[in-house]
């Protein structure tokens, strides 16, 4: 795994500057989009949120997750099973379907997404379900810009809670961070899943090294895609430092490098998935496109 800090430390040393020189901005700049290059192009493969909202009687629309940008799938629960709807696309027919006289269904049976910002159900639910409706969505994809932060944690075995007795927890640590703890006694990262407060936080899954108190953590963020491409990033950037610089040379070692891991990537999970546009114009933009304006195992 490489965290974003640890990624600009590296794309500073691969382009020989120090990590606080002011060429930084721009290699930010570029990591950022070479991440954006390598989560749209199978973005529905690895880049997926849910939202769990109550299911509440005689009410039909939602508000959408404020960070999504499409909807994937909408269940509703019933029992104890959650069940997929089926999605109307047109609003003549989600009109025709809210006149129909079939009310025999005892939930929710189909979704459709009305406007920017709601999604209603049909037919409305009878009752109120706590818990009830988990909308899976891809999120709009925002620049990493969380330095890591290195702490001293409790953590229990098997378990999902992280705690912080000094309570150094901030709630942006549920975007794309990750953690490990650093002391060797267990290799392994965790996402996190959610910020309860300031000195508890949730992992994705239970944590596999020994129940210990005050172990050195880190809590990092992550691209949202393997880590066996996490360096391609930092290879787009330092090529686009040196193309500005005329060192073609040196652009064209880590052009190449970014360009066969982009290549393997696109060739094992790109089939997957459709593709996405990250320079708003409608196009994909490759490697050599720009203008130049200025639970992992350890």
């Amino acid at each position: 795994m490489l965290t974003f800090t640890q990624m600009k430390k590296k794309a500073a040393n691969f382009c020989g500057i120090y990590d606080d020189a002011p060429e930084m901005d721009n290699i930010i700049t570029d990591i950022n989009t070479g991440v954006k290059l390598f989560q749209n192009a199978a973005r529905r493969y690895w880049i997926r949120r849910e939202k769990k909202t109550n299911l509440n009687a005689n009410q039909q629309y939602y508000q959408f997750p404020s960070d999504m940008l499409r909807i994937r799938t909408v269940r509703v629960k019933s029992g104890s099973v959650m069940v997929p709807l089926t999605e109307v696309f047109s609003e003549e027919e989600w009109n025709n379907l809210n006149m129909s006289q079939f009310t025999a269904a005892a939930h929710p049976t189909h979704f459709f997404v009305k406007g920017a910002d709601e999604v209603g159900l049909y037919p409305t639910p009878r009752q109120t379900v706590p818990d009830g409706l988990v909308v899976s969505y891809e999120p709009r994809m925002v620049d990493m810009a969380i330095e890591d932060v290195k702490i001293t944690a409790n953590v229990t075995e098997n378990g999902a809670t992280i705690v912080d007795p000094q309570g150094r927890f901030k709630p942006n640590m549920v975007n794309d961070c990750w953690l490990t703890v650093t002391n060797g006694s267990d290799g392994n990262w965790y996402k996190i899943a959610k910020f309860i407060d300031k000195n508890n936080i949730q992992i994705d899954n239970g944590y596999q090294g020994l129940t210990e108190n005050n172990v050195p953590v880190l809590i990092g963020q992550c691209p949202a895609f393997p880590e066996e491409y996490h360096l391609a990033p930092v290879h787009y950037a330092a090529q686009q430092f040196f193309l500005l610089r005329k060192d073609l040379e040196s652009a064209g070692m880590y052009g190449q490098l970014f360009d066969k891991a982009f290549a393997e990537y696109r060739k094992v999970y790109g089939k997957k998935t459709s593709g996405g546009v990250i320079n708003g114009k409608g196009t994909h933009m490759n490697s050599s496109s720009r203008v130049f304006p200025g639970i992992l195992r350890g």
